[in-house]
């Protein structure tokens, strides 16, 4: 499998406009006015993950609830740990410092080394 890849039949798709240019398995965030780009390590809200890639002011089509392969930055995250917005459309550890599920992107499935590559159970927040 590779990122962006959906790993179950559970997968709720949506189809979305680029307010930027997003690749195959980048995490994106709704930006409001329909328009979504990939995160950044501050984003709260809404999130999916692309599963092609758009061009910005495109339409493509994201999951927002179910099982992707994405990537990590930074440190390693563990199996079932909470995940939220990293930079550049990929996902880092939740810092749990307190903003609540909102900043959650989801659960990951498995363990992910520093900048790997693994299952993220996306708007599931444990």
């Amino acid at each position: 499998m590779a990122v962006g890849d959906i790993k179950g039949d559970e997968a709720v798709v949506v189809e979305i406009t680029a307010g930027a240019t997003i690749a195959k398995g980048d995490v994106v965030h709704y930006e409001g006015a329909s328009d979504w780009r990939p995160v950044v390590d501050t984003d709260i809200g809404k999130f999916g993950v692309a599963i092609e890639a758009i061009a910005s002011a495109a339409t493509g089509r994201i999951v927002i609830w179910g099982r992707v392969e994405v990537t990590a930055t930074a440190a390693a995250i563990g199996k079932y740990a909470r995940a939220m917005a990293g930079t550049t459309g990929k996902i880092v550890l939740d810092d749990a410092t307190g903003e609540g599920t909102d900043e959650v992107v989801g659960t990951t499935m498995e363990a992910f080394d520093s900048g790997g590559t693994g299952t993220l159970w996306v708007g599931l927040v444990n």
